[in-house]
Parts: structure tokens; C-alpha cells; sequence
């Protein structure tokens, strides 16, 4: 690197160049009293943006919009299959109810008759086959003990024992049926 030597005065006097002084920039929003600055691409758009996303909002509100009638068709027939599933809900449950209801009206006509039969008779006494549902080997297993008494009754059986001798006499009965 060669070291720079001045020329000519410049050695003894020191003299600024005005051409050689810094450009100093301003900008405009520098610049006192002046009119607010311009928004910049990046402010403006995004001025926009949220302008037209109120827009957007404001028509779908009033019911405007394509994704406004979408949104409402699907409510309407999530609303009507709904309405469906709770009759169909209803009717099941009312057959239930029926179908109870006259199990309920059996065994009570049930337990009048035997009322009026000795207590001997009573646990002796097989009732009429026909009228009480068969059940199989599976399903008797799957009971609980309070089940397990409650078929025995309907049956005319002992309901004394533990769990294993109570499966033992309902599957003994339904065998012989």
C-alpha cells in the first residue's frame, strides 16, 4: 500500500473540501411540518387485508357468503339427522317400556297364581314352559347372582345357594325343558 502524500499547500494548511464533506440523507418523516408520511407496500397491504377481512366478515354475518349458505345446509341436516336418531331413540325405547311392562304384568299375574298354591307346590311346581323364554348355557354363566334368583323365580326354583349352585339348578332346569 502506498502511503498517501499531499500535495502542493496541502501539507501545511488544512482545508476541508466542501465537495469531499458526507451527504448526510434525511427522510421525509425527518422532516418537520411536513405531511404525514406515506404508508409503506408492506403497511398498505396489509391495510388492505384487514379491510377486506372485515368486509368478508360483515357479508357473512348478513348471510352473504357462498361458506355462509355451505355452513347452513350442513347445519340443517346435521339438525334433521339428529331429530331422527332421537325418534328413532324414542321408539326404541317405547318398545322396551312395552315389552318390560308386559314381562312385568306376567310375572305378576305369575306370582298371584302360585300365591294361591301351597308353599310346597310352591317350590315343586314347575310353571307353564311355553311362557318363559328359554336361555342358553352362555347366558346363564353371564348372570349375576341377583339375575340368577330372578330367573329361578320366574321358573318356581329354590333361589337359596351361593352364585355356583344357583347356575347349577337354572342349567339343570333348562336342560330338562
Amino acid at each position: 500500500d502506498k502511503e498517501y502524500k499531499p500535495k502542493g499547500v496541502e501539507a501545511l494548511i488544512e482545508v476541508d473540501n466542501p465537495n469531499k464533506a458526507p451527504v448526510k440523507n434525511m427522510k421525509l418523516k425527518d422532516l418537520d411540518g411536513a405531511a404525514p408520511a406515506p404508508m409503506t407496500r408492506k403497511e398498505r397491504e396489509e391495510k388492505e387485508k384487514e379491510a377486506k377481512a372485515a368486509a368478508y366478515r360483515k357479508r357473512h354475518e348478513a348471510g352473504l357468503t357462498e361458506e355462509y349458505k355451505r355452513d347452513m345446509e350442513k347445519l340443517a341436516a346435521v339438525k334433521a339427522r339428529r331429530a331422527a336418531a332421537a325418534a328413532k331413540a324414542a321408539e326404541e325405547n317405547e318398545g322396551t317400556n312395552a315389552v318390560e311392562e308386559a314381562r312385568r304384568k306376567a310375572a305378576m299375574q305369575a306370582n298371584e297364581d302360585s300365591e294361591s298354591d301351597s308353599d310346597d307346590d310352591k317350590k315343586k311346581k314347575k310353571k307353564g314352559k311355553s311362557s318363559i323364554a328359554k336361555l342358553d348355557k352362555i347366558a346363564i354363566k353371564k348372570m349375576k347372582p341377583a339375575q340368577l334368583k330372578e330367573a329361578l323365580k320366574e321358573r318356581g326354583l329354590d333361589i337359596q345357594g351361593n352364585a355356583k349352585q344357583l347356575i347349577e339348578r337354572l342349567l339343570a332346569y333348562e336342560k330338562d325343558r
